[in-house]
């Protein structure tokens, strides 16, 4: 098309996602203090978190892992019309299992209610990831950062001014949704569209292709994105919703370390299909090792820096009440870093096209979780949640690495 904008360099499109995004997930992480700093106790803490778990899980199966499948997809066998069409069809799916799932494991009312509104919120936010796919295909990726610049600055207003006004958390995860949805609407629409037409197409022929193409990638990010929310979901029945809204609020900024990587390597994801394609394994397996070292060394610097400064910090936002917990930081890092790694290796794998061991090595790590966690955290109590999260990502991760070496 004549009008469309000028690609930015893979350099430029790194720095406004990473600078956005980390930005965007900042100001998540603000709302799990604010929520305690405007509350009398760790229960909104503790219902919010809930609430985020099953709002990952949702999010797994609504994102269809689709977003990697859309920018490898440089032969353009599928339009931006139907991978729009294909969201609408994944998150009406999502839903309809989340609620059902939710209304299964837990009868707690404030659990119950936070996580119907929040499941709006992921609804937008897992919307506007398939817009952002055709910005990053059209190498412009500061429409993504500026989203996320905007998205986490208004998205800490709406939270906080109904939590004050009438100290309710279903109603500032409202005000929350409302303010992303305007930037959904009046920004990332109309810029998505420079790009050509996004109006929804649901053609049966592309929607089966892209069903099937993605299924088994689906189910193995379903496995992976599980292996957190599982886990939490079991020490907040086990251990009650203060206690969870405490591990939460140590937590939730290593997620800032999990992002910082995805947004580091997911750039590159063009990059790296590219030289499978033209390369082969070799090349492919060359590139695959080099981001991999590259993602190793900067987590192990991070990890080792905030387990020095993390713990007095989190003392200082939240108060004395919760440095008895904070000797637990390091492995919550530990456990972030490797739930990291196991991604990078899941979208590798995807690059390659690789469904089957994406759901091996995935299904490995659940069976971990779903045998272990209860035990884990009867032996290590709250830390439990880690060691579970990173005895099963260990293994899987180390399966898959050796698969992609020894691809021909």
């Amino acid at each position: 098309m004549a009008n469309t904008p000028a690609p930015l360099s893979t350099k430029r499109n790194t720095l406004w996602n990473a600078a956005g995004c980390i930005f965007y997930l900042g100001c998540q992480w603000l709302t799990t203090v604010l929520v305690v700093t405007f509350s009398t106790d760790y229960n909104n803490s503790g219902a919010l978190a809930f609430a985020m778990s099953v709002g990952n899980m949702f999010a797994s199966v609504s994102l269809y892992k689709m977003r990697t499948f859309q920018v490898s997809d440089i032969t353009c066998d599928h339009s931006a019309k139907d991978y729009v069409g294909f969201r609408f069809v994944s998150i009406l799916f999502s839903l309809i299992m989340s609620c059902v799932y939710v209304s299964v494991i837990s009868d707690n009312a404030s659990f119950l209610i936070a996580t119907l509104a929040f499941l709006g919120f992921k609804i937008d936010e897992t919307f506007v990831d398939v817009l952002y796919g055709v910005d990053q295909k059209g190498q412009r990726m500061d429409y993504i950062g500026k989203s996320q610049f905007m998205r986490g600055a208004l998205s800490l207003i709406g939270f906080v001014v109904p939590l004050v006004m009438i100290n309710s958390l279903p109603a500032a995860i409202i005000g929350m949704t409302l303010c992303c949805m305007l930037v959904t609407f009046f920004y990332d629409l109309p810029h998505a569209k420079r790009f050509g037409d996004i109006k929804p197409r649901f053609a049966r022929a592309h929607l089966f292709h892209l069903g099937k193409a993605c299924l088994m990638p689906t189910i193995a990010n379903f496995l992976a994105t599980s292996i957190v929310s599982i886990v939490r979901q079991r020490y907040g029945v086990l251990a009650g919703q203060e206690l969870l809204g405490i591990y939460a609020s140590i937590a939730t900024p290593a997620v800032l370390i999990q992002a910082g990587a995805t947004y580091l390597y997911s750039p590159l994801i063009g990059t790296l299909a590219g030289s499978l394609q033209d390369g082969g394994a070799p090349a492919f397996k060359k590139s695959f090792f080099k981001v991999l070292g590259l993602l190793v060394a900067c987590m192990a610097l991070v990890t080792i820096g905030f387990s020095f400064i993390g713990g007095p910090l989190l003392e200082l936002v939240y108060g004395n009440k919760i440095e008895p917990y904070l000797w637990i930081f390091p492995y919550v890092l530990g456990a972030t870093t490797s739930i990291a790694i196991l991604l990078y290796v899941n979208d590798s794998l995807l690059i390659m096209r690789d469904g089957i061991t994406q759901i091996i090595i995935n299904a490995l790590a659940f069976a971990v979780i779903v045998l272990a966690a209860d035990q884990l955290v009867a032996a290590f109590d709250m830390n439990g949640i880690n060691v579970a999260i990173i005895a099963a990502c260990v293994p899987a991760t180390v399966a898959g690495a050796i698969r992609i070496a020894t691809s021909k």
